[in-house]
């Protein structure tokens, strides 16, 4: 009884260990009650409160008499789970793709695994017992297979797409033999047997296997891929495949009526013409037509031949525009899936854009927050404009193109109806704030706590557009658009 004791409220610490430090359990949010917690673990009340004990002495839940624990706003988010990254990919990996996928998949498998239930870890149980070591191509194929269930877990189409993208399943190892697949097998074992027992999946040691795909020391990678994988086709191919699923005109069309709705655009203004509209949304001359033709047919704007394109709206009226419900629930998913990719993997990219920032670069966005904050404000676009900073300073190629997406996809906020407001709020200043601190810290050299608070402010964001998003009635709609149980069972 000591012994499985002693075992189940470990297991509980870190499961709820790692809900926090994925973001499942935000800062600020309630755990709930003991009794619950006992009924959902199926342990006595004793366990729980050892349990939440542990939380508190690491920091991760603060709490207090009569009330329920509260998760605190000082943890670092995947902190240990980036760190590995950023040493696998300064350690031996020279190609740009190989690592970028070290700083996507990494964080994302860890969310997916903190997502799992037991009956849900049995697939990749059954996926370990059907490798088998003597028939090498297969047991490659469904180790691979293996760590994308982890990745398909997070119910995240946008996630699942950045992932393949990368055209990573199709690497074929150079070098191998039965010995390397023995004991690599007996290491997937022992990473399994963590995973069901609630424990850290980074406390699992793996045997570094960058020369079987011909990555040794400081040399150039030699891959074998498919001759028409992103792997091979290189930054164009990949930006091709991330952006087939974001041409809609909805999009266009939605953009607008957004824009309208802050006072970007005003009655009378003219709206830029098709080919510059093309230029700004990254579309065909049809999807443009499509869009402004559907913002005629609601008589948002007019056509003049020869002359363009005049807004006929106000931000008053065009509150009133009746947008079909499942548009709004497809861009409102898409926001989200964006929101929770960025969520997972903005401590990689903040980190790997921290060291390539220069001052100018600091003094240059520091102004341009300014100006659009203080003298030329619309909405609030800070957080926006810090994504473009962080962005635009990555230095990985393939990683920049997945950035570059999520950028754009971030736009998507401001054409949701309910999501964006002309006024200075308590919460847009408060994210506002945070921008601006986070910039602060790098200023004055503090490279850690940049991304540290990058890190945290792209998790606060995204629980605040989800909350948002629940308030208007969006969520349940966008949850609808695709059943993300479907990407993994």
């Amino acid at each position: 009884m000591l012994k499985y004791g002693m075992m189940m409220y470990d297991r509980v610490f870190q499961i709820l260990k790692n809900k926090i430090e994925s973001g499942l359990l935000p800062a600020g949010a309630s755990l709930p009650s003991r009794a619950d917690l006992a009924r959902e673990f199926g342990a006595s009340e004793k366990t729980i409160r050892r349990a939440l004990s542990m939380l508190a002495e690491e920091g991760l839940i603060e709490t207090a008499q009569r009330k329920r624990p509260v998760v605190t706003a000082s943890f670092r988010a995947g902190h240990l789970t980036t760190t590995l990254a950023l040493k696998k990919i300064d350690a031996n990996i020279t190609s740009d793709v190989l690592k970028t996928g070290v700083l996507l998949c990494y964080p994302v498998i860890k969310n997916g695994i903190s997502l799992c239930k037991q009956a849900d870890l049995e697939i990749p149980r059954r996926i370990l017992e059907n490798m088998k070591i003597g028939n090498p191509s297969e047991f490659w194929k469904l180790s691979k297979q293996f760590y994308r269930f982890f990745v398909a877990r997070n119910e995240n189409a946008l996630i699942l797409q950045a992932v393949d993208s990368l055209g990573l399943s199709e690497l074929k190892p150079q070098h191998d033999d039965i010995e390397m697949r023995t004991r690599y097998y007996r290491q997937l074992q022992e990473f399994m047997g963590t995973i069901e027992t609630g424990g850290a999946p980074e406390s699992v040691h793996f045997d570094d296997m960058s020369g079987i795909y011909g990555l040794t020391g400081g040399n150039s990678t030699v891959l074998q891929a498919a001759s028409d994988s992103p792997l091979i086709l290189g930054r164009k191919q990949l930006e091709k495949t991330m952006q087939e699923a974001d041409k809609r005109y909805s999009a266009v069309y939605m953009d607008i009526i957004g824009l309208i709705a802050a006072g970007r655009y005003r009655r009378g203004d003219q709206l830029p013409n098709h080919k510059t509209l093309q230029n700004i949304y990254g579309v065909s001359v049809d999807t443009t037509i499509k869009a402004i033709q559907i913002l005629r047919d609601l008589g948002v704007v007019k056509t003049v031949r020869g002359s363009g394109i005049f807004v006929e709206m106000d931000g008053d009226d065009i509150r009133k525009v009746p947008v079909p419900p499942h548009l709004i629930a497809y861009h409102v998913r898409r926001y989200l899936d964006t929101l929770e990719l960025l969520k997972l993997t903005a401590e990689g990219a903040a980190a790997c854009a921290a060291a390539r920032i220069t001052p100018p670069a600091i003094l240059a966005v520091k102004a341009e927050i300014d100006r659009l904050w203080n003298r030329d404000y619309v909405y609030g676009r800070t957080p926006a404009i810090f994504l473009d900073f962080i962005t635009r300073h990555i230095g990985i190629d393939a990683f920049s193109v997945i950035y570059v997406l999520l950028q754009r996809n971030f736009r998507i906020g401001r054409s949701i109806p309910g999501l964006l407001t002309a006024e200075k709020t308590i919460l847009n200043c408060d994210v506002h704030e945070q921008c601006v601190e986070a910039i602060d810290l790098l200023s004055a050299g503090n490279q850690d706590a940049f991304v540290e608070k990058s890190a945290n402010l792209f998790a606060h964001i995204n629980h605040l557009v989800i909350e948002t998003c629940k308030q208007q009635g969006y969520y349940q709609a966008a949850a609808a658009v695709y059943n993300g149980a479907a990407l993994w069972k």
